[in-house]
């Protein structure tokens, strides 16, 4: 079977870019092997401090971040990182060719009751500084730490799926994701209902109608509240994930962050044949205004995202 380093001599040239990506991957390994430890290490609770984006930060976040620096500073072609838990971008190598952007535990909420998490990252060339449009990535992943540890990757062609054997060695189980077109599955906080826009509302009410509704089939609603389980779950089997703009969160721009969530997350899934959109333009074609910035998060099987585009263009 095909491993990491064998597909990455196939998806580029350039020894530096998949030392890069390499860098994230050995990352992932040493944070897979921390969360399995963690309960026992008493290590699943609060640090005690918040995030840039005021949100508290778990004892895990700290140490994902850590490890994730203590890798790519290893990495001369890395030039700046950017990450969720850090308020500043880091600055690490003044000859490196790349810029990593990365949330290095997502859904860390969900730590104490061991339900997937994931580590989100995008790779940008430092030429072009911080503040690129997503279609300016060189590649995207997440490692989703689940039953199995998997890695999502993408770099310019097809979204793969890799492994983690018990040698830690990275196998590569899916040669091409294929998000299928059209999906019976939605996935909403349905607790945020009352802040949604007429567009949201819209698209779901028409789903949850079943068979004798708008969109004539019946809709199951999936949320678990990891944005990597979520997705992963989407690029497997379908389905259509939803963070909307509302009205709370409105003031903000929404409530995922473009560089380290929207982008890349958008990167993989339309290498694998889905669609994403903010509900008024594709989310890769946002221009960047800050490292941190939000924006609304609508991405998956292309009907559905066509469905709700088509409320948003009528709202």
């Amino acid at each position: 079977m095909t491993d990491l380093v064998e597909w990455l001599a196939t998806q580029t040239d350039d020894r530096e870019l998949a030392g890069a990506i390499l860098s994230m991957a050995a990352a992932g390994v040493e944070i897979g092997a921390v969360l399995r430890e963690a309960p026992i290490a008493g290590q699943t609770g609060l640090a005690g401090s918040d995030n840039v984006q005021g949100e508290a930060q778990k004892a895990l976040d700290v140490i994902s971040n850590d490890i994730v620096l203590n890798h790519l500073r290893k990495n001369p072609a890395i030039s700046i990182l950017v990450s969720e838990e850090l308020d500043e971008a880091v600055d690490l190598s003044i000859q490196g060719r790349f810029n990593i952007a990365t949330d290095p535990l997502d859904g860390s909420s969900n730590l104490d009751v061991n339900v997937t998490v994931g580590t989100i990252f995008s790779v940008l060339d430092a030429a072009g500084g911080l503040l690129q449009k997503g279609t300016a990535q060189l590649a995207a992943g997440y490692v989703a730490y689940g039953p199995a540890t998997s890695l999502v990757l993408r770099v310019m062609g097809d979204t793969s799926v890799f492994t983690l054997d018990a040698g830690g060695r990275w196998v590569q189980t899916v040669v091409a994701a294929k998000v299928p077109e059209a999906s019976g599955e939605f996935a909403i906080n349905t607790a945020r209902e009352r802040f949604w826009d007429a567009a949201t509302t819209g698209y779901v009410k028409e789903s949850v109608a079943g068979e004798t509704g708008p969109a004539g089939k019946r809709y199951n609603m999936r949320w678990v509240g990891s944005m990597v389980a979520d997705i992963h779950r989407i690029l497997m089997r379908g389905g259509i994930f939803l963070y909307p703009l509302d009205s709370e969160t409105v003031s903000k721009g929404g409530r995922l962050r473009l560089l380290y969530e929207a982008n890349p997350m958008a990167w993989l899934v339309e290498g694998a044949g889905g669609k994403s959109t903010t509900g008024r333009k594709g989310i890769l074609d946002v221009e960047p205004t800050g490292i941190h910035q939000r924006v609304p998060v609508i991405l998956g099987s292309a009907e559905e995202v066509r469905r709700v585009e088509a409320w948003y263009a009528r709202a």
